[in-house]
C-alpha cells in the first residue's frame, strides 16, 4: 500500500494555482515551488522577528490542526460504522509496527504447542455397541408376592447403571487390574489419560452429547439402584484398597452415552494401548450383561421362594375347607333320614373331587402354555401340548432365522428365505392357536361341569329339609373353597411361569458390536491440536502487539499529535524502506519520486507557504522530543531536497554534544560551527564549509569542540549573527539541533530562526514529553512552530 497524507494546509488552495499544484490533497503532482531566491526582494524586505513573527502567530484554537487532516462530517450510522474501520485500522496499524514481535510471539507459542503435542502419549479408544431390548418381556415378575421386581430399564437408565462404581470394580476384578500400573497412578487428579492436561485438552475437543430424550416411568427405581451401587463401591475405598483405586481410574477411562434417540450404547474405553483398550471394553460388556443376568436370577429366585410360599399357604387352605365342606356334606347326610338323599351326596362329593383336579390341572397347563408363548419357546410348548408338528416348525423358523441373519457366501437374494420364514411361522401360530383354543374349551367346560355339580350337591341337601343356619354355613364353606382354589390356581400358574422364565432370562441389553482394535489413535489429534496451538498462539501474539503499541498511548496519527501539542503539523514522513548500504535521506537523490522524497518535498513546501505570510523559509531549526528519533536525517533530507530545487542550501549541525551529521555523510569533523563561534571576525571561512558527496548542499559540521566550553559556545551572541550572515549568503539555512530533552540548545536556537520543526517518532514518542517540550519552545518563540511526525505507517485506508 503506496502511502498518502491528506493533510490540507490553510491558503493552500490559493495559493496552487500560482505555486503551480496540480491534482487532488490525496495525489499531488508537485512542481517545483517558487522559493524567495537571492534577489533584491530578498534584501529590500528586512525581516522585524517581533513584528513579522507577531503577525504570523496562529492561535492553536482557530482550528488550524483540525484542518491540516480534514475529515468529511459524519452522522448516524455511517459514523458508527467510520468509527469501527478506525478501530479496525489501529489494529492492522499495530500488527505492521510490531510484525516482528507478533511474528516471534505467534511462532513460540505453536513450538511450545507442537513439543506439548509430541510429549503427550497417544491415547486409543476402543468402542462397544450394545443394544436395548425394546420388548423386555421376559424380566416382568408380579409385585404382589411382595418380592423383588426387575421392571422395563429405560436406555437413559441403562446408561447411568453402566457407570456405576461397582461394575467398574467388578471389572477390575475380573482382569486383575488392580496389578496394573496405569491404573493405580491413573486415580491421581493430576495424571491419567483422563486427568491432567490430556483431560482438559480432551474436554475442550468436539465429542458426541450424552444421551437425548425422556426417560421412562421405571428410571426412579433404576436411579434408586445406582445410588445403592454407587454407595457400595465408595464404602469399599479405604487407604490401600487396590480395587477400588484401579475402578476409579477405569472410571476416568470409560465412557458410556446414548448414540441419538436411538436404543444403542456406545462404551468407549480410552487407553495408551490399543489391544487393552479392546479387551477392557469387551470385558466391560460382557461384565455387566452378565451382572444383569445374575441380578434377575436372584430375584426370579426370591420371587420363587415367596410364590412357593404362598402356593403351599393356599393349598393348605384350600385342603381344610374341601375337607370342611366334605365333613359338613356326609354330617348332613348322616342325619338325613332320606336313604336316596344320603347315596346322592356321596356320590357327587365324588365327582365335585374328580371334576376339581381335572379342572385344577387344565387351569395349570393353560397358564403354562400361555407363559411359554409369551416367551416364544415353542419347543416345550409342543410338548406340552403333545404336538410334534409345533416343534419341527420352531425348529424350521430357528434356521430360516440364522440364515435371514447369516446369509451364506452365494446366497445374495434373501427374498425367498424371508417368505419362507413368514410361511412357517404363519402355519406355527395357526397350530398353536387350535390347540391352545382346545385347551380352554376342555378348560371352561370342567369348570362348567364343576360348577353344575355344586349347585346339583346345594340342591341335594337343601331337599334334606335343612335348616337356615345350615344351609348359610354350607353357603358360606362353598364360596370360600371356591375363593382359595381361585388363589391357589393363580398363584401355581405364576410359580410355573417362574420356573420357565428362570432357564430362559435374557439381558435387557445384547451386544450389538464387539469392539475391535482401533488402528488409530484417538487422541492426541495432532493436526487439530496443532492448528489450534497456532490460532490462539496468532490471537495472543496479535494482543500483545496490540498492547504494546497501544499502551502507553504514544503518539502513532498525525491527528494525535495535533491533538496533543495543538500546533500545525506540517508533514508526516513514513518508514523508508531501507536497501542495502542506503540510507532514507539517499532517496532524495537516488529516488525522488519515493514516498520518503514526497513527504520531505511536502513539509518544504508547507513550510514556504505558512512562514512569513507565504513569503518563504529562510532558516528552519530540526529539533527533537528525544534521541533516536529521525531529527538529523530529516534535516539533512529537508537540506537535500532545497538543493535538489536548485536553491542553495547550507545544514549546520549544531549538537555539538553528540553531533551525527559528519558521520553520516562520511566527513572529517574539523572545523564547524565550534570554531566559527569564538572567532572575533565571526566569518565563515571557505574550509568550514564542507560539501555534501551526494548534493550541492553545503554542510558545516560541529566541529571539534571541548567540553568545559561548550555552555559559552550556545550563549554567545554571535549565533544569531551566524545564522543571520547564513540566510545573506544562503537561501536555505537547516539547523540540527540536539534534542529537547536532552539540551538546551534548541531552545537558545529557536530565537534566531524563522521556524522551528520538532520532530516526533511514531509509536515510540510518548505525549507527555511532546506537551514539555513545546513548553520549553514556546518560552523561547510563539510563532511558526510546527511539528512533524516520523516513521510513521500510512493508515489503513478500507
Amino acid at each position: 500500500m503506496k502511502y498518502q497524507d491528506n493533510t490540507v494546509i490553510p491558503g493552500l488552495a490559493g495559493a496552487s494555482s500560482s505555486l503551480g499544484h496540480s491534482g487532488s490533497a490525496g495525489d499531488q503532482s508537485y512542481q517545483t515551488p517558487f522559493l524567495l531566491g537571492r534577489g533584491q526582494q530578498r534584501v529590500s524586505e528586512p525581516r522585524s522577528q517581533t513584528v513579522d513573527r507577531g503577525e504570523a502567530k496562529q492561535d492553536p484554537s482557530d482550528g488550524l490542526g483540525e484542518r491540516l487532516f480534514y475529515e468529511p462530517n459524519r452522522s448516524g450510522n455511517e459514523g458508527a460504522t467510520t468509527g469501527d474501520l478506525e478501530h479496525f485500522g489501529r489494529i492492522v496499524g499495530a500488527i505492521k509496527r510490531q510484525f516482528w514481535l507478533i511474528a516471534a510471539l505467534s511462532f513460540c507459542i505453536s513450538l511450545l504447542t507442537l513439543a506439548i503435542i509430541l510429549a503427550l502419549r497417544p491415547q486409543y479408544t476402543a468402542t462397544t455397541l450394545l443394544v436395548v431390548d425394546p420388548k423386555d418381556g421376559h424380566s416382568t415378575v408380579s409385585s404382589d408376592t411382595g418380592g423383588t421386581s426387575v421392571s422395563s430399564v429405560s436406555v437413559d437408565s441403562e446408561v447411568e447403571m453402566m457407570k456405576s462404581t461397582k461394575l467398574a470394580q467388578q471389572v477390575v476384578r475380573r482382569l486383575d487390574l488392580a496389578k496394573d500400573p496405569r491404573f493405580v497412578k491413573a486415580s491421581s487428579p493430576t495424571s491419567g489419560s483422563s486427568g491432567g492436561f490430556p483431560g482438559i485438552l480432551r474436554a475442550l475437543l468436539p465429542t458426541t452429547g450424552d444421551s437425548l430424550g425422556e426417560a421412562e416411568s421405571s428410571e426412579t427405581q433404576a436411579d434408586s439402584r445406582i445410588e445403592s451401587s454407587e454407595n457400595e463401591g465408595l464404602q469399599g475405598k479405604r487407604p490401600g484398597n487396590a480395587n477400588a483405586i484401579a475402578a476409579q481410574a477405569l472410571q476416568k477411562m470409560t465412557s458410556v452415552r446414548r448414540r441419538g434417540l436411538t436404543n444403542v450404547i456406545a462404551l468407549d474405553i480410552t487407553i495408551d494401548n490399543a489391544n487393552d483398550a479392546a479387551r477392557l471394553a469387551n470385558a466391560y460388556a460382557e461384565t455387566y450383561i452378565e451382572e444383569q443376568i445374575d441380578a434377575k436370577l436372584r430375584a426370579a429366585g426370591h420371587a420363587a421362594a415367596a410364590l412357593a410360599k404362598r402356593v403351599s399357604e393356599l393349598g393348605e387352605a384350600l385342603r381344610r375347607s374341601e375337607s370342611q365342606i366334605k365333613a359338613f356334606a356326609l354330617a348332613q347326610a348322616s342325619q338325613s333320614s332320606d336313604e336316596t338323599a344320603r347315596r346322592d351326596i356321596d356320590r357327587l362329593q365324588a365327582n365335585i373331587t374328580v371334576v376339581t383336579r381335572e379342572a385344577n390341572s387344565q387351569a395349570n397347563k393353560l397358564r403354562e402354555v400361555d407363559s411359554l408363548m409369551s416367551s416364544g419357546n415353542y419347543a416345550t410348548l409342543g410338548k406340552i401340548l403333545e404336538a410334534p408338528e409345533i416343534a419341527l416348525l420352531d425348529e424350521q423358523r430357528r434356521s430360516l432365522e440364522q440364515r435371514l441373519q447369516h446369509p451364506s457366501d452365494g446366497e445374495t437374494d434373501v427374498s425367498p428365505v424371508r417368505q419362507r420364514h413368514e410361511l412357517v411361522n404363519a402355519q406355527l401360530q395357526t397350530i398353536v392357536n387350535q390347540r391352545v383354543d382346545g385347551l380352554r374349551q376342555k378348560s371352561r367346560a370342567s369348570t362348567e361341569q364343576l360348577a353344575n355339580l355344586r349347585k346339583e350337591l346345594e340342591q341335594t341337601v337343601r331337599k334334606s329339609d335343612l335348616s337356615t343356619d345350615t344351609s348359610v354355613q354350607l353357603f358360606r364353606l362353598q364360596q370360600e373353597a371356591t375363593a382359595n382354589r381361585q388363589l391357589y390356581q393363580d398363584y401355581l400358574g405364576r410359580l410355573k411361569a417362574l420356573t420357565q422364565q428362570r432357564n430362559i432370562l435374557s439381558p435387557n441389553v445384547y451386544v450389538a458390536a464387539e469392539a475391535g482394535v482401533p488402528p488409530f489413535r484417538s487422541f492426541p489429534p495432532r493436526t487439530l491440536l496443532l492448528a489450534f496451538g497456532s490460532i490462539a498462539g496468532l490471537v495472543i501474539a496479535v494482543g500483545v502487539g496490540y498492547l504494546r503499541d497501544n499502551y502507553p498511548r504514544n503518539v502513532k496519527f498525525a491527528r494525535d499529535l495535533v491533538a496533543i501539542s495543538q500546533v500545525p503539523n506540517v508533514g508526516v514522513v513514513p518508514i523508508a524502506k531501507r536497501m542495502k548500504g542506503r540510507r532514507p535521506d539517499d532517496e532524495i537523490y537516488k529516488n525522488p519520486l519515493s514516498e520518503y522524497s514526497e513527504a520531505i518535498h511536502r513539509i518544504r513546501v508547507s513550510l514556504n507557504l505558512i512562514v512569513n505570510k507565504g513569503s518563504g523559509c529562510r532558516s528552519v531549526l530540526i529539533t527533537s522530543v528525544d534521541r533516536k528519533e529521525g531529527r538529523s536525517t530529516l534535516a539533512l533530507s529537508l537540506a537535500r531536497d532545497a538543493a535538489r530545487s536548485g536553491l542553495k542550501v547550507v545544514l549546520l549541525d549544531c549538537d555539538l554534544r553528540n553531533p551525527n551529521l559528519h558521520s553520516m555523510l562520511g566527513l572529517a569533523r574539523g572545523d564547524g560551527v565550534g570554531q566559527i563561534l569564538p572567532s572575533s571576525e565571526g566569518l565563515i571561512a571557505p574550509s568550514v564549509i564542507k560539501a555534501d558527496p551526494h548534493s550541492t548542499c553545503s554542510i558545516i559540521t560541529s566541529g571539534e569542540v571541548d567540553d568545559t566550553t561548550l555552555a559559552q559556545l550556545l550563549q554567545h551572541n554571535r549565533l544569531g549573527e551566524l545564522i543571520k550572515r547564513c540566510e545573506q549568503e544562503f537561501d536555505l539555512v537547516v539547523i540540527d539541533s540536539p534534542p529537547v530533552k536532552r539540551a538546551a540548545a534548541a531552545l537558545i536556537i529557536a530565537q534566531y530562526v524563522d521556524s522551528v520543526i520538532l520532530v516526533a517518532r511514531s509509536a515510540r514518542t510518548h505525549p507527555d514529553d511532546v506537551r514539555v517540550a513545546l513548553q520549553e519552545i514556546s518560552r523561547a518563540r510563539s510563532d511558526n512552530l510546527f511539528t512533524v511526525l516520523n516513521f510513521a505507517i500510512a493508515p489503513v485506508i478500507l
